[in-house]
């Protein structure tokens, strides 16, 4: 493994993202770019702020920053998965922006490794963003008492479970190769890691549970693998834990490296053994999605966690994972993009492309969860459960139409992805932060809403008039 040929890879990543994310769709403008930074600052600040003042009233005294840093070490733990969980969903759809690096004269080994780097960065960057306010808040409240303890409890503690489940996810794609099965990894790698979410997410309620009877009683027995760090903290110092975490994370890295696989590789996009045959348009679009074969991964996996679910007691939330599929949203304007080319030759119409988008997107969902959604009726507690997550689904595949038009991941381009989200992200929390703030009604509120999704079907419909014009004058935009 040549360190240098590492360093190139990861300079052309650059470049590309400057290239075809920055300088590409909305993000050219100079204006959005800075509206959309002053939004994160604007976010970071309202977040930090409000940290601030909850906290200044209830850390009087050592024994509840303490309490407060402990508990918190569970969400950073939680909020790591997650993350991981989501790079591994987008990152299972890169095989088709590797192809670029497939004649340069490089490893896999070492385009694996560069890959890792890029999940690392953006792993860090929303466990920064997550914790910023935290940190922050504790610094301009006690300075720097408890440096060491918030070093520990958000860095160590992220760092070091985000290398345990990249270590994980390695294994298994080691095994799916060596059993011959590499299709399934990405089913069975996210399986593991939902498992493993669910199971630190009932750790970490107990966890609150047993800290808070801790503090209540000025007691300290609570034990938990959740606060292992923080033990070796207490017992060991900051210094001699600094050591240890430095060298648990070398081996770990190590790992890593070493362990062959193909992870980022597929030999297939599609479902070979899927065929239909159809003059109806409709019918076509949903056909394009669902024979690929990131949809068929992602509608196993939807079942898998269900069943997980349902096995761990949650039966409120089985409807729930059909989230998931709505991440197919924004790859839905791509995975049509060779009927809409034809039928920019022939009779396109704007406004039944983005219909034909949206019913595809949402009927293939609605299908899926008709099993999951019978089972639901037997053992869910509140209706409220069986409707919510339609709710957010529909909205959520609008959403993500809307930001794959904007930044359309051509080749399964995964920065364009992550900036898409991390682009609705800080338009939602805006908007919602901005609603809360207001406390308009709630017939006003829902009104708004009304308006800001007439407004993002508009903004989808023109981003569809724009992208036939590029085709059209500038087709080169549709190549790496």
């Amino acid at each position: 493994m040549r360190l240098f040929q590492i360093k190139n890879l990861v300079y052309l990543y650059n470049t590309f993202f400057v290239r075809k994310v920055l300088n590409f769709g909305p993000l050219k403008n100079i204006v959005i770019r800075l509206f959309l930074l002053f939004a994160l600052l604007v976010l970071c600040l309202f977040t930090s702020v409000s940290m601030y003042l909850f906290m200044s009233h209830i850390t009087q005294s050592s024994q509840a920053i303490i309490f407060l840093l402990n508990t918190y070490s569970s969400t950073v733990i939680l909020w790591t998965i997650i993350t991981t969980i989501f790079l591994k969903l987008i990152f299972s759809k890169v095989d088709g922006f590797l192809r670029m690096t497939m004649n340069l004269p490089i490893s896999m080994k070492e385009r694996n490794v560069s890959l890792f780097i890029y999940e690392t960065m953006m792993s860090l960057l929303v466990i920064v963003m997550v914790s910023f306010s935290i940190f922050s808040s504790i610094i301009f409240l006690t300075q720097f008492e408890y440096l060491d303890l918030l070093i520990v409890n958000i860095f160590f503690v992220s760092t070091s479970i985000y290398l345990v489940l990249q270590l994980s996810s390695k294994l298994v794609s080691f095994i799916c190769n060596l059993v011959n099965i590499p299709k399934l990894f990405h089913v069975i790698n996210l399986s593991i890691l939902f498992i493993i979410f669910t199971y630190f997410f009932r750790e970490a309620q107990d966890l609150v549970t047993q800290l808070s009877q801790d503090y209540l009683g000025s007691t300290q027995k609570t034990e938990s693998i959740l606060l292992l760090w923080q033990k070796t903290l207490v017992e060991y110092g900051f210094l001699l834990t600094s050591l240890i975490y430095v060298g648990v994370t070398v081996v770990l890295i190590g790992l890593i490296i070493v362990i062959p696989d193909n992870t980022y590789m597929n030999s297939s996009k599609y479902v070979k053994s899927f065929h239909l045959t159809t003059n109806h348009l409709f019918l076509s679009y949903i056909y394009s999605s669902v024979r690929n074969i990131n949809t068929v991964n992602t509608i196993v996996l939807t079942y898998l966690i269900t069943i997980i679910l349902l096995l761990f007691n949650f039966n409120d939330y089985l409807l729930y994972p059909i989230i998931f599929l709505s991440m197919n949203g924004l790859y839905s304007y791509i995975q049509s993009s060779s009927l809409r080319y034809v039928m920019y030759k022939l009779d396109y119409k704007v406004l039944r492309d983005y219909t034909y988008l949206f019913l595809s997107q949402w009927l293939i969902i609605v299908a899926v969860s008709i099993p999951i959604l019978v089972v639901s009726v037997f053992v869910v507690g509140s209706v409220y459960h069986l409707f919510i997550p339609y709710l957010i689904v529909t909205s959520g595949v609008l959403l993500l139409i809307l930001v794959g038009i904007l930044f359309p991941p051509y080749n399964d381009n995964p920065f364009s992805v992550f900036t898409s989200f991390l682009f609705l992200l800080i338009s939602v929390l805006t908007i919602g932060l901005t609603l809360v703030f207001l406390n308009l009604g709630q017939l006003l509120t829902v009104f708004i809403m009304i308006v800001f999704y007439s407004i993002v079907i508009l903004f989808s419909i023109q981003g569809l008039i724009n992208l036939q014009r590029s085709y059209k004058n500038e087709k080169s935009i549709f190549s790496i």
